[in-house]
């Protein structure tokens, strides 16, 4: 009886140290390693490189179905290893199309990682009208959003407008490299 409680522990011990050691996943990949070799991964799943610089790498490739989505892959400052990824998904521009894509992409992801941790839809300030709904997105008025909290890191999902557009944000947060950033910041302070 001694030897299989050993056993049962050491297998635990071994099956808690590989989950902790697990980053979260954007189409496959994880989260982890230098921000440029992140980007090379994408652009072997056909990704267009649109940009790059210091502070992130920008491209253009299909996510969830969807072609001509942007992705940005950003890393740590200090230690350039990719900590979060961002895919901006085109919603239209009506406040019913905006809505339709948000509520679809949960649902897909609610299929994929379960209830999600908590969300709110509401506005700040007075909205009466799709075109008042579609210039609180543009004022971040709008507080329509999804969050999942997974042992490997945060996903959360927002309506957005950037550049003349609006999009349904899908964010990555990598647990592991978002806390070594965390500590980065720390100890700068």
């Amino acid at each position: 009886m001694r030897k299989i409680l050993l056993s049962l522990t050491v297998v635990l011990l071994a099956v808690s140290a590989i989950a902790q050691n697990q980053h979260l996943k954007f189409k496959g990949i994880p989260i982890d390693g230098n921000y440029k070799d992140f980007a090379r991964e994408l652009i072997q799943k056909d990704f267009i490189q649109i940009e790059s610089s210091d502070d992130g790498i920008v491209l253009l490739g299909n996510f969830m179905a969807t072609p001509g989505v942007i992705v940005v892959v950003y890393p740590d400052p200090a230690s350039k290893v990719v900590s979060a990824v961002v895919a901006m998904i085109e919603a239209g521009n009506s406040w019913s199309s905006i809505e339709s894509k948000y509520e679809d992409t949960v649902e897909t992801y609610t299929q994929k990682y379960g209830a999600p941790a908590d969300q709110t839809e509401g506005f700040r300030g007075s909205v009466y009208s799709d075109y008042s709904r579609l210039e609180a997105i543009k004022e971040e008025r709008c507080d329509y959003k999804t969050r999942w909290e997974l042992r490997e890191g945060k996903i959360t999902i927002v309506p957005a407008y950037y550049g003349g557009s609006y999009y349904i944000v899908c964010g990555y947060a990598d647990g592991q490299n978002i806390e070594a950033l965390r500590q980065t910041i720390i100890d700068d302070i």
